[in-house]
């Protein structure tokens, strides 16, 4: 059946079903601004908003020295200046302002629990819990109105277009658990997701010995966008869980005891979650709607006790008799337990991908090719290789990942490095945050591969354990986690959103922070005192600032509603001048408000937007020609550029650029560029054909950039921008002595756009020169085509490979550059120098303008480097490259076509 394009772009457009009836309002409860209005000290605040503090300035200043790391006794030498008395602050020390801190609004309060030992196991110390109620936790950050905009609380079911025949998942609410666990629910009910990460974190610095066990609670129905930004304090502390010091000396009974009083102290604090999952809780949202919410669990991170224990390693647990969920309605750990990329595929890559490379490679032989490898800015390099390196963070595991794969091609058997590979490809695909039927099969596919190439692993001898034995089998707990991420990306949703990383930030700033400003005593009660004041100080700035800025957050025209907001102030109301304004989205509260702290709304220093600058100088008569900042405005804005205002080379005549970078061709690639220009090309290709070098060009002389940043767009979110690269293009010089070259992805065919085309349309150069025409003087006219910044550039070509097996070749990834095929066992395309027939490079110059991303290539060593290479030579004395697809995430979905359904196909 024929099917017009209206009708085609309709079908293609995501089609949304919502759970019928799902999260119905009940009535209208208080609002955040509400609690603020019936606080007891509401009467003196319609005199003087700040109280129990005099004036603004007088609160930005508590406000400053609150949020500072300065000690009480800094702060009290801060304020017993002479400068500083001049003021006549409501306070003068430390415990004075800590004192007035605590009569504002309040929150959420602390409780403390002594927990009992067995008689027979005593503590060394005290073992006390120390935990909030989780209800009142969560209604707290539920009433913000900063997150009014990213929470949800219908589930969902999305698909590719109304057929609803590819599902889609990129929330916890678009999986199926959600929509089960719904229908369980009395009609109206409102499913809230709990997030819960707990972890061992150490509080002492060199000596000490202190260690906390924060427990952190969060709601799955906000946004992961939002959620992930650690500086909005979404992950609340809900406990600081006791680390008990037992007597006993058998590590094994201890660990027993350790394991269920973590089960029991989680029994109590979880105990009004099990309480509302039952019965329901009545809460209120940002808008003050009341719903009844069923919260339910979604991702946590007998006598004879050595008796118990023997039996209990018997059956493979862990010795708890009663775990916490027993009793929570709707929970299963099979579901709540969800993977988590920080520890189980990052930790995992260090424990053993690393480790199996180093042996079959040879610890000499890895950490020589890690150390030629050219640098990238904004990246680290690993000079002294990384076979010695103890003690990694997370992302020094990330740094290391982007790089092993192309780096060990070829120094050891393609069986070898197709099972790294595909365990690598299961890594990256996995941390996609929007999964359909294809992509979540693509995941498991990967991990399939492996399991089919693992045995060359232990043919090589390369899986060993610390005194160099081999281990003939592969019980490897995280390699095992592994199968359960495909089922939990349909269930749950997208893996990324239960990373640690934002709970392992959120140990800094709520556990090792306060505690490290106290005075190491009881330092769990301290971390209580200081989150406490932190959470006022935030609460009672946000709460300021909108009555400051005269709004009231709330659904407008509310039957039987008559504005709590605006009540009771003054006697005669509020005059047409100071009216409230009412408003329902974060978005126009941001807008409205003036907080103290600028750290409200978020990070101090938000992501670069090149788009926006160039936008914005676009409209300034007074910008230098060509602008500095500017984006590709023919196809849309797809990726943005930034030179510095001034060259940071000499102006150079064309003559002394063909010298200086050993570019003999460059004058005729000039004269290529015009008489392409004058023929009206739109899209410049590199090694067409060649002009006469030795015609007359209009103008002599070019300034030269050495570099500048790129800037494009998220694979699957366009309206996001990626993080600016820097591209070089720098002549030979003392530090380099053949220049310093980048290589990046160009556009020759404006039909297909970045990144969603991947390479379709594109091609892979490597930057020799930067520059701009020097315009002769007036009155001669300027230059048609080079008022804009230009790049010459040599083209790298495909080479293309065999074809993957048969049960692969439907992969994306093998399909992204047709009609090229990647390198099977290292997944990524080999390039080599596109040369003439004379041997000479193929070179070109194109508008900067056609860029798309920056691009990592690593030079494909078959055997050995020649030990004389360096970082500064080894891409130089290279003629073939592997296009590493694991630089970063977003070109590893752009080239391996993560989710085929978002492809831009030619127009």
């Amino acid at each position: 059946m024929d099917v017009d394009n209206g009708s085609r772009e309709a079908a293609s457009e995501p089609f949304t079903v919502r759970f019928p009836n799902a999260g119905l309002p009940v009535g209208q409860g208080a609002t955040f601004l509400d609690d603020f209005n019936d606080d007891r000290f509401a009467e003196e605040r319609k005199t003087n908003l700040y109280y129990p503090f005099a004036s603004r300035p007088e609160w930005e200043t508590a406000s400053f020295l609150l949020n500072s790391s300065l000690s009480m006794l800094e702060i009290d030498s801060y304020l017993q200046l002479e400068l500083t008395k001049r003021n006549n602050l409501s306070f003068n020390t430390a415990q004075r302002l800590h004192d007035l801190t605590d009569l504002l609004p309040a929150v959420p309060c602390w409780k403390s629990k002594t927990m009992k030992t067995l008689p027979l196991y005593p503590s060394r110390t005290p073992v006390v819990l120390y935990y909030r109620d989780a209800v009142e936790v969560l209604q707290d950050l539920m009433k913000s109105p900063l997150i009014c905009d990213a929470l949800n609380f219908s589930p969902l079911q999305i698909f590719e277009d109304s057929r609803k025949l590819v599902r889609v998942y990129d929330s916890w609410l678009s999986g199926t658990r959600a929509w089960e666990m719904q229908s369980q629910l009395p009609e109206g009910a409102t499913l809230l997701g709990t997030i819960l990460s707990s972890d061992k974190t150490t509080v002492s610095v060199i000596t000490g010995n202190r260690v906390a066990h924060p427990l952190l609670i969060s709601l799955a129905n906000i946004d992961s966008d939002l959620l992930s930004k650690a500086s909005l304090y979404l992950f609340n502390l809900l406990a600081l869980l006791p680390v008990p010091k037992y007597i006993e000396r058998k590590t094994a009974i201890r660990g027993v005891l350790e394991n269920r009083l973590y089960h029991e102290c989680l029994d109590i604090v979880l105990q009004p979650l099990k309480i509302a999952a039952r019965i329901g809780s009545i809460m209120s949202d940002p808008l003050g709607q009341l719903r009844v919410y069923s919260i339910q669990a979604r991702n946590i991170f007998p006598q004879d006790l050595p008796a118990y224990q023997k039996a209990s390693v018997t059956a493979r647990t862990n010795g708890v008799v009663s775990p916490f969920w027993r009793d929570w309605p709707l929970a299963e750990p099979c579901e709540f337990l969800t993977p988590e990329p920080l520890h189980h595929w990052h930790k995992m890559f260090w424990d053993h991908d690393i480790k199996w490379a180093i042996q079959a490679v040879g610890a000499t032989s890895i950490d020589f090719r890690f150390s030629i490898h050219q640098p990238t800015v904004g990246y680290r390099s690993f000079k002294e290789g990384v076979s010695t390196l103890k003690q990694v963070t997370g992302r020094t595991q990330r740094d290391i990942q982007r790089y092993l794969i192309p780096l060990i091609s070829g120094a050891v058997t393609s069986r070898f490095v197709t099972a790294l590979r595909a365990l690598m490809d299961f890594r990256y695909a996995g941390q996609a945050t929007r999964f359909n039927q294809a992509s979540a099969s693509r995941v498991q596919a990967a991990l399939d591969e492996f399991h089919e190439n693992k045995d060359i692993i232990q043919d090589l001898k390369a899986r060993v354990n610390p005194k160099g034995v081999p281990i003939v089998h592969w019980e490897i707990p995280k390699l095992e986690f592994m199968q359960s991420v495909e089922p939990s990306i349909r269930a749950s949703g997208p893996i990324m959103q239960w990373t640690a990383d934002t709970t392992e930030h959120a140990h800094i700033t709520l556990v090792k922070d306060p505690a490290r400003s106290g005075n190491n005593h009881d330092f769990e009660v301290q971390i209580c005192r200081h989150l406490d004041r932190q959470a006022r100080v935030r609460r009672f700035d946000l709460m300021t600032a909108m009555v400051d800025a005269r709004v009231d957050f709330r659904l407008g025209d509310i039957e039987g509603d008559e504005g709590r907001g605006d009540e009771d102030r003054g006697e005669e109301g509020l005059d047409e001048e100071e009216a409230t304004t009412r408003i329902s989205s974060s978005e126009q509260l941001a807008a409205h408000l003036n907080p103290v702290s600028k750290k409200l709304f978020g990070s101090f220093r938000p992501k670069r937007n090149f788009f926006l600058k160039a936008r914005l100088l676009k409209q300034t008569p007074s910008a230098p020609l060509p602008l500095r900042i500017f984006s590709d405005d023919v196809s849309g804005e797809i990726s943005a550029f930034s030179f510095v205002r001034d060259a940071d080379l000499k102006t150079l005549t064309i003559e002394q650029v063909s010298i200086l970078y050993a570019l003999p061709d460059f004058r005729g690639a000039c004269v290529d560029f015009l008489e392409r220009y004058e023929a009206k090309t739109v899209s410049f290709v590199i090694g067409g054909r060649r002009g006469n070098s030795q015609l007359t060009l209009p103008f002599t002389k070019v300034r030269n950039w050495s570099r500048f940043r790129i800037q494009s767009k998220m694979y699957f979110n366009t309206d996001l921008l990626t993080d600016p690269h820097t591209i070089f293009a720098a002549p030979p010089s003392a530090d380099w002595e053949f220049g310093r070259q980048n290589a990046a992805i160009v556009n020759i065919d404006p039909s297909f756009e970045w990144p969603r085309s991947s390479l379709e349309g594109h091609c892979v150069v490597l930057v020799k020169v930067l520059f701009t025409v020097s315009q002769p003087r007036k009155p001669s006219p300027p230059v048609r085509g080079t008022d804009q910044f230009l790049a010459y550039c040599e083209r790298l070509d495909v080479v293309n490979q065999a074809l993957p097996p048969h049960k692969y070749r439907h992969l994306p990834g093998y399909n992204s550059w047709p009609p090229h095929n990647p390198d099977y066992s290292s997944g990524c395309f080999v390039l080599k120098r596109a040369r003439r027939a004379d041997g000479a490079p193929f070179g070109d110059v194109i508008p900067v303008s056609q860029f798309r991303s920056f691009a990592d290539i690593c030079p494909h060593y078959r055997g050995n480097p020649h030990p004389s290479l360096k970082q500064e030579s080894s891409q130089y004395h290279s003629d073939e490259f592997l296009l590493n697809k694991y630089f970063n995430k977003e070109l590893f979905f752009a080239l391996d076509k993560v989710d085929p359904s978002l492809t831009s196909s030619a127009k």
